[in-house]
C-alpha cells in the first residue's frame, strides 16, 4: 500500500493522495444516502450506510485510501453527552459543568457501543483493493473537551480556556479520562482491520502555550505509546491543527509516523523545521480546491516542490467543503498523480 509505505519512510515520485472528509456533502451520492438517515449519529452507526459512503469517493477518484465514515464526537456520544447534530447549527452537546462527574464506559461497553463501526471497518477492508489503505480515526482529548465544555462548536473557545485556567486539576483529570477513551476507540479500530490510524486535534491551536505540553503533547504521546504497548503496529498520523511554531516541539515529543500540516502553515517551513523521519501530509487550502484553475495548480506545485525530497502524502490542510466542484477534485487527482 503506497500510503503505508510512505508513512514507513519511503518516498515516491508521485505521492499518495486522500482527502480529509472525502466522504461527504460535496458528493451527490452521499447526499442521497444521508437524506434517508434519521439523524447523524444513527447514520454513523448504520453499518450499511457507513460502508456505502466510505467507498463512494474511491469509485469516483483514484485515491490511495478510504477513511471510515464516522465522527470525532462518537466518544462524547458513548459518554452520554447527548450529542445531536442540528441542521444549520452543527453539533450540540450537553455542556460539561465544573463539578460534574463524567460517565466513563468500560472496555466491554465500548466494544458493544462501537460494534457497528467495527463491522463497517471489517466490511470496507474486505471490499477495498489490496493497494488501497483503510484509515481509522479519533478526535483528540483536547478537541473533544472543547465540544463538551462549549456545548458545541466555538469561534474562540473562551469557555474552555476559562475552564482550564480556573480548574487546572480537574482539567488534567478530564484529559486523562478522555485519553483513555481515545485509546480504547482506536484499539477497537485497529482490531477491525484498519491500516492507518489518525488523531484529529482540530482545535489544538486554541490551547494556551503554558498548557500545550499537558493538554496536547503528553496525551498524544500516551495514546501512541499505549497503542504500541498493546501490539498495534499501524502507522499513526497526527493532526495538531493551528500549532504553528509549536509543531517543532510537537514533532520532537510525539512519536507519530506522519503529521498533517494545516493550510495556515507554510509547507516549506514545515519541511525545513520538523523532524526528517516524519512523513508530512497536506496541505492544500480547501478554498483553493473550490476555486480550481491556475491558482489551485500553482498551490499544488508549491506543495510538491516544498516536499520533493522527503516522504509526503498529498491532502488538504483541513476538510473538503460542501461547495467543492467535483471536477476540481478530478483535476486535483490528475495534478497529484502526474510526475
Amino acid at each position: 500500500m503506497k500510503l503505508v509505505k510512505t508513512l514507513q519512510g519511503e518516498r515516491f515520485s508521485t505521492p499518495p493522495l486522500w482527502i480529509m472528509r472525502q466522504a461527504g456533502r460535496y458528493l451527490p451520492e452521499y447526499r442521497a444516502v444521508r437524506k434517508n438517515a434519521d439523524n447523524f449519529i444513527s447514520f454513523c452507526l448504520d453499518s450499511e450506510k457507513s460502508i456505502e459512503v466510505t467507498l463512494q469517493p474511491l469509485r469516483r477518484f483514484n485515491l490511495d485510501a478510504a477513511i471510515i465514515f464516522s465522527d470525532i464526537l462518537m466518544i462524547p456520544w458513548a459518554m452520554k453527552r447527548d450529542v445531536q447534530f442540528i441542521p444549520g447549527t452543527g453539533p450540540v452537546l450537553k455542556p460539561l459543568e465544573a463539578d460534574e462527574t463524567l460517565y466513563l464506559p468500560d472496555q466491554k461497553e465500548l466494544k458493544n457501543l462501537y460494534k457497528p463501526i467495527s463491522a463497517a471497518l471489517k466490511n470496507v477492508r474486505a471490499h477495498l483493493d489490496e493497494d488501497k489503505a483503510l484509515i481509522g480515526f479519533s478526535g483528540a482529548p483536547w478537541t473533544l473537551l472543547t465540544y463538551m465544555i462549549e456545548g458545541g462548536s466555538s469561534r474562540d473557545f473562551a469557555q474552555t480556556r476559562e475552564f482550564i485556567f480556573k480548574y487546572p486539576k480537574h482539567t488534567s483529570q478530564i484529559i486523562e479520562d478522555l485519553t483513555e477513551q481515545v485509546i480504547e476507540f482506536l484499539s477497537i479500530q485497529a482490531e477491525s482491520g484498519v491500516n492507518v490510524l489518525k488523531i484529529f486535534d482540530s482545535w489544538s491551536g486554541a490551547v494556551p502555550e503554558i498548557y500545550r505540553s499537558e493538554i496536547i503533547l503528553k496525551p498524544h504521546q500516551k495514546i501512541i505509546s499505549e497503542l504500541r504497548r498493546r501490539g498495534y503496529t499501524q502507522p499513526i498520523i497526527c493532526f495538531p491543527k493551528g500549532l504553528g511554531e509549536g509543531l517543532i516541539a510537537y514533532s520532537h515529543e510525539v512519536d507519530m509516523d506522519g503529521i498533517a500540516i494545516d493550510f495556515m502553515t507554510d509547507m516549506s517551513w514545515a519541511n525545513k523545521n520538523l523532524r526528517k523521519d516524519i512523513t508530512l501530509q497536506g496541505n492544500l487550502d480547501p478554498m483553493a480546491l473550490v476555486a480550481g484553475g491556475d491558482e489551485m495548480r500553482k498551490a499544488v506545485a508549491y506543495i510538491k516542490e516544498a516536499v520533493s525530497e522527503r516522504p509526503h502524502i498529498f491532502n488538504l490542510g483541513h476538510g473538503i467543503v460542501p461547495q467543492t466542484p467535483i471536477e476540481h477534485v478530478e483535476e486535483l487527482v490528475d495534478l497529484v498523480k502526474s510526475a
